[in-house]
């Protein structure tokens, strides 16, 4: 589910929270085939509920035709960008989950397992302080490694 391509340091600064969905949604990633899909389907869930969950963890997902196969990127941001619609939800770490539309009964729940797993582990002040100083990709795939093995 994590690929080590699929975690980046952005450094770039961006001014809102669309701005960083359009950027994650069109990296280069084999299970995304129609990029623009699924960015309308990330922004369409985004709108119905902002994804902020915790301590600057925003976790954007969709079920969307646009995607082939179940992943996860994951960014870490330069710059934190308002994500919530509280003051001081502000997202610093992001985890963009992607799952296709169709397929079975089993798949159609495979978002709210990765993002359950997810959650169990970021609820912890420790992991998410890892998250936040690891210095390299690597680094980072490490400790997701961690999760893969609850979806």
């Amino acid at each position: 589910m994590f690929h080590e391509n699929q975690l980046v340091f952005l450094e770039d600064s961006f001014s809102s929270k669309n701005e960083v969905i359009h950027h994650l949604t069109h990296r280069e990633n084999s299970a995304v085939r129609d990029a623009d899909q699924y960015e309308r389907d990330v922004l369409e869930r985004e709108a119905s509920f902002a994804t902020y969950t915790i301590d600057g963890v925003a976790m954007p997902h969709a079920k969307s035709e646009g995607v082939s196969t179940p992943f996860v990127a994951f960014a870490r941001l330069k710059t934190p960008v308002r994500w919530g619609t509280e003051e001081g939800e502000d997202a610093r770490m992001v985890f963009l989950i992607g799952v296709p539309k169709v397929g079975s009964t089993a798949d159609n729940n495979l978002h709210l397992k990765i993002l359950a797993a997810l959650s169990k582990k970021l609820i912890h002040d420790e992991f998410r302080a890892q998250l936040s100083t690891a210095n390299s990709t690597k680094d980072i795939y490490a400790l997701l490694q961690e999760i893969e093995g609850a979806f």
